[in-house]
């Protein structure tokens, strides 16, 4: 048993003295996401145009209000003719009987039991019919330009005259659903009301050159609107009896400004030259008493260098030579790569950290290719560098995309 031990120990001693311990650096530096849509150099302006889409809404409502007064009003008449046809003849069955019965009291017919003849009953008429009462639809609320103008902001562009158009189409708020939830019990219990609702915008971008970039409808999802919360869900019902109207105005001024403010991020994600920041794991090697890692230490701070200057201009032009020089000392480092020799300089792991590290720098200077192949390495290494490019390749695949519509 102590032998068992004593060879597990110095196993364990034996494994540590060659287990290379990955320093995980977060870098963080600016660039300029390009977008999707390319729109033409020539325009660095552009101008916003507001549409009020609610307003046919409006019309819509207000024609349909009035066709169902005019169905409301026909099935009135309707029913008001049955209804004077129907008195008209229990009327006349009624006088009939009442002729009848005065002749016959005049000539001094009585009952068989020799009282007076009954009277014939007063006439029972059909229900008299309801004049219609339709309330007035409650119309969208008007909307000022400037709200909307004032909160598009593309970023790579100015405002102005001469370029670009984008228009903002405001639509109607629709499918107004309120939710209830209740939490506590006695004197804790709350009900809280959420109004879920959707408030779509439609968006279009023109050029003179390039004539409808886009046209599209986005924010269809679903939102939410927080009503309010009370000790007694009377109190909420007795609130939207005496704030029916000013609750619409709210919710309708909420979900107006989120979706503009949606509506400006949408934007600027698809067409504007977004400032962004990036924070990334750069990787490289601790100490370590077997070897001299004092070369990746070298290619780590070349590599932080490099990407640190890749804001300076939107193709990155600027930071090309340091990334190359950054990875001209990653290749050379990777010409001892081992990874069958766990005890190797450059094993396994420190190969799959040198890839992931290089796949970054060749993603910001457009090399894909080998960005990509560095990438598919070092998950098919599997371990740590496995997940950390996997967790990359959404995002290298959107710069990719971006980047074609470009150059």
């Amino acid at each position: 048993m102590k032998k068992l031990l004593l060879l597990l120990t110095i196993t364990s001693l034996y494994g540590t003295s060659f287990g290379q311990n990955i320093n995980d650096n977060k870098v963080s530096f600016s660039y300029t996401q390009l977008p999707y849509y390319k729109i033409d150099n020539a325009f660095s302006n552009y101008d916003i145009k507001v549409e009020h889409g609610y307003i046919k809404a409006n019309a819509d409502s207000l024609a349909a209000h009035e066709a169902n007064k005019s169905i409301a009003m026909s099935q009135f008449e309707s029913a008001m003719r049955l209804y004077q046809d129907s008195k008209d003849s229990v009327d006349r069955i009624y006088l009939t009987a009442m002729a009848k019965w005065e002749k016959d009291v005049n000539a001094g017919v009585t009952a068989t039991n020799g009282l007076a003849l009954a009277q014939p009953s007063k006439p029972i008429y059909l229900p008299f019919p309801t004049f219609p009462s339709l309330k007035q639809p409650r119309l969208h609320s008007s909307y000022d330009d400037n709200n909307v103008i004032n909160a598009i902001d593309i970023q790579g562009y100015s405002k102005g005259m001469g370029g670009f158009v984008v228009t903002v189409n405001l639509l109607a708020i629709q499918d107004i659903v309120i939710h209830e939830s209740k939490k506590g019990s006695g004197t804790t219990t709350k009900y809280t009301y959420n109004a879920s609702y959707r408030m779509p915008i439609e968006v279009t971008v023109e050029s003179p050159t390039q004539g409808k970039i886009m046209y599209l409808r986005i924010i269809e999802g679903i939102k939410t609107f927080k009503v309010g919360e009370y000790k007694s869900k009377y109190d909420y019902q007795l609130y939207m009896l005496l704030n029916k109207d000013q609750f619409r105005n709210n919710i309708e001024l909420a979900a107006r400004k989120k979706a503009i403010v949606e509506t400006n991020a949408y934007l600027n994600d698809q067409i504007g030259f977004m400032n962004k920041t990036r924070t990334v794991e750069l990787y490289s090697v601790k100490k370590f008493k077997n070897y001299d890692y004092s070369d990746v230490a070298q290619a780590y701070m070349t590599s932080v260098a490099a990407l640190q200057i890749v804001g300076s201009d939107r193709d990155h032009d600027s930071a090309i030579d340091k990334i190359d020089e950054a990875l001209a000392q990653w290749a050379e480092i990777m010409i001892e790569s081992n990874t069958f020799d766990g005890k190797a300089r450059i094993n396994d792991k420190i190969t799959g950290m040198i890839q992931v590290n290089m796949a970054e720098l060749m993603l910001w200077k457009a090399d894909f290719a080998n960005s990509e192949l560095n990438t598919t390495l070092a998950i098919n290494g599997g371990g740590k560098f496995k997940r950390h490019a996997s967790g990359q390749k959404s995002f290298y695949a959107d710069k990719k995309k971006r980047w074609n519509g470009h150059y």
